[in-house]
């Protein structure tokens, strides 16, 4: 056998992403608190960024008790509550999803002008139908200010005479109620039913499910490794499962409706927003609430020098010239980029949700999709959803959003339904495909099929039955 030896050429196409690119995607992701430390960072490192201002990157100074400008939230707080009884071996979970009370998600630190029993009172007409009245508001006087029934079953059963099945039902009506995950009565069952609330409103996440349902131990654990290989399913995927998770549920949906008496006496970090939306006698404009363009740019010096223009000849000192503008240069690039697709965002926002901008009542929120928007932009829905994540607006009002709250009100559309049900003929009932053209024409485009969701979702009947029912 003879060996021989070949060279062969050949052409391959391999695709890399810029680095520009991807530092631009990571601004783009950046809050405002996390750009200001990015910038400050870059201005102590590169010399070839200057500021423009006598404090560098003081940030939007909001001082509530000087009169200045009104206060841009109210952070929700409280005395402690004692965790669920399996708390101390889900704390690894609880810290995955926001840590304690103390430390809730931002979505949490909104102010809110109820108190969570004043909120589940109001709903007790939706379901006294279903189990005695009496019990239901029992049960609410029993549920604490994280949303968690503190009340024994046997309890309930004694007091009431009543079967454990019937005290079960009670639990089960409750639990209905809004916010999502009320009346739990441990950390599983809390989550458990806010996933079920998801997935009843088409906003679920299938694997999101599976790992709440079969790999409890594991999630407490945070094995992801044993997820994967128990759900036969890739690492990635788990991990995407678990950011849903972290995105979506909450330890405490009680937070957000902490007693005002209690507001403000922990040391909760204030939101701050980085949209403004400002009412104007023209209608409402949108601002950026920091402009860092205008606070920090590349020094001018720098720019000619890395041109040449000083005739330098150390080819060493111009290299790290050059290499100090290019990588200024790059970083502005990105803020830049930042600041044009928040503003357009904002903007698109603007004239879609013009009237809960005008009323603050949301159900006039539209709904409205990442790719809805990206569409619209002719942007890829991935920038969108980096551009808004962790992102927060202020209304004119003074009160802060979340920018991820106009986007899928599937709130709206319910209620909207319901408003339309409430005034139907009751010999004439609309039909479901009724229902989707009124409500396509009131701005909320539905197939029938998603009318028929939702109307399962409020426990509604059909229009066959609800004429019968009237009749």
């Amino acid at each position: 056998m003879r060996l021989t030896q070949t060279i062969d050429t050949r052409q391959q196409q391999t695709q890399r992403i810029d680095p520009r690119q991807i530092l631009a995607s990571e601004i783009l992701a950046w809050t405002t608190e996390e750009l200001e430390v990015a910038l400050e960072r870059e201005l102590a490192e590169n010399p070839a960024l200057e500021t423009h201002e006598s404090e560098a990157l003081s940030g939007l100074s909001i001082n509530p008790s000087s009169g200045e400008s009104p206060p841009l939230t109210v952070a929700i707080g409280g005395k402690q509550n004692e965790l669920p009884a399996s708390a101390e071996r889900t704390q690894p979970i609880l810290q995955m999803m926001g840590g304690g009370l103390d430390d809730e998600d931002p979505m949490e630190r909104v102010a809110y002008n109820l108190t969570l029993r004043e909120h589940l009172r109001a709903q007790v007409g939706q379901v006294r139908g279903e189990v005695s009245e009496e019990v239901l508001r029992y049960l609410i006087e029993n549920v604490d200010d994280r949303g968690y029934l503190v009340a024994e079953s046997d309890e309930v059963a004694e007091r009431f005479r009543l079967s454990r099945a019937q005290v079960e039902a009670a639990v089960k009506a409750l639990q209905k109620m809004d916010p999502a995950g009320v009346g739990a009565r441990e950390l599983k069952e809390c989550l458990q039913l806010q996933i079920d609330y998801l997935d009843q409103a088409g906003e679920g996440n299938p694997l999101a499910r599976r790992v709440l349902t079969r790999c409890w131990d594991e999630l407490v654990a945070r094995r992801e490794d044993r997820i994967a290989t128990r759900l036969k399913v890739s690492p990635a995927e788990v991990t995407r499962a678990l950011q849903f998770l972290q995105q979506a549920l909450s330890p405490y949906p009680g937070a957000l409706f902490r007693p005002s008496e209690h507001r403000g006496q922990i040391s909760t970090p204030l939101v701050r927003p980085d949209i403004l939306f400002i009412r104007t006698e023209a209608g409402f404009i949108v601002e950026l609430a920091r402009d860092f363009e205008q606070a920090v740019s590349v020094a001018p010096l720098w720019k000619r020098l890395a041109e040449g223009e000083d005739g330098h000849s150390d080819e060493a000192m111009r290299r790290y010239i050059r290499d100090h503008v290019d990588r200024a240069q790059n970083f502005m690039a990105g803020v830049s980029r930042r600041g044009r697709t928040l503003r357009a965002i904002a903007k698109e926002i603007a004239q879609v949700q013009l009237g809960f901008l005008e009323t603050r009542n949301r159900a006039f929120l539209k709904p409205l999709t990442r790719q809805a928007l990206a569409e619209k932009l002719k942007l890829d829905e991935s920038v969108i959803s980096r551009a808004v994540a962790d992102k927060w607006a202020q209304l004119p009002s003074g009160e802060i959003l979340p920018l991820d709250a106009f986007f899928g009100n599937s709130q709206a559309v319910r209620e909207a339904l319901l408003n339309l049900i409430s005034g139907e003929d009751s010999n004439r009932p609309y039909s479901d495909d009724d229902i989707a053209a009124i409500l396509t024409e009131q701005g909320f485009p539905l197939a029938r099929r998603t009318v028929a969701k939702y109307r399962g979702i409020e426990r509604i009947l059909p229009a066959r039955l609800r004429k019968r029912k009237a009749a």
